[in-house]
């Protein structure tokens, strides 16, 4: 008698341990299926701020910013001796920006920093992010008409590879580099572009 109701208890356990890990399977199950996705986030535009303060340092925005001139330093004021545009983004008459910068940086604090092809952009396709809120950012990056014809895979190669860009990460002394490392950017580019490059609403 004792025995059977030793196993009868037993049973009783077993059922109850049964029965609890199937509440938990259960609740695992039902959680998972309420949680979103990592393609589900993706799309709200979160991949494009992770990398943004790249494009809004001054690094960038000092030749992606108002007027028919570049800016220089952290504070971004004016460049000196009435740097223009010109018609090809390259300056004007004597004033030409290979006329101070060359394909490198200057050894020195504060002496001309330089890359290949520096410039800015021409007039005809100014790309002036100044002013623009992340959505309009990350629109204005991704359109043909706004970025001198890039397709997207065009424009992760230069964001990414481009020389002139890559400047920002060692643009010289007495300047300060854009916040995030170059290869964290990268990824953060590639991860945005393989979700379909969306951007915020």
């Amino acid at each position: 008698m004792k025995r059977t109701r030793g196993l009868s208890r037993l049973c009783v356990v077993c059922l109850l341990l049964l029965s609890v890990a199937a509440a938990v399977r259960f609740s695992r199950s039902a959680w998972a299926a309420e949680r979103p996705t990592s393609a589900a986030t993706s799309n709200d535009g979160s991949l494009f701020i992770a990398f943004v303060p790249v494009l809004r340092h001054p690094r960038c925005m000092n030749c992606h910013s108002k007027g028919d001139y570049p800016r220089q330093g952290d504070d971004s004021h004016r460049h000196t001796m009435n740097i223009r545009r010109g018609p090809a983004g390259m300056g004007v008459t004597a004033e030409k920006c290979s006329t101070c910068h060359q394909d490198h940086n200057l050894d020195g604090a504060h002496l001309p920093p330089g890359a290949p092809a520096w410039r800015l952009p021409p007039p005809s396709m100014p790309m002036i992010w100044e002013g623009l809120t992340d959505a309009q950012l990350c629109e204005s990056i991704k359109d043909p008409k706004q970025n001198r014809g890039r397709n997207l895979d065009q424009l992760v190669e230069h964001l990414t590879e481009d020389k002139l860009v890559m400047w920002g990460w060692n643009p010289g002394e007495g300047r300060t580099p854009v916040p995030i490392p170059h290869d964290e950017f990268s990824a953060k580019v590639k991860q945005w572009q393989a979700a379909g490059a969306p951007c915020p609403k």
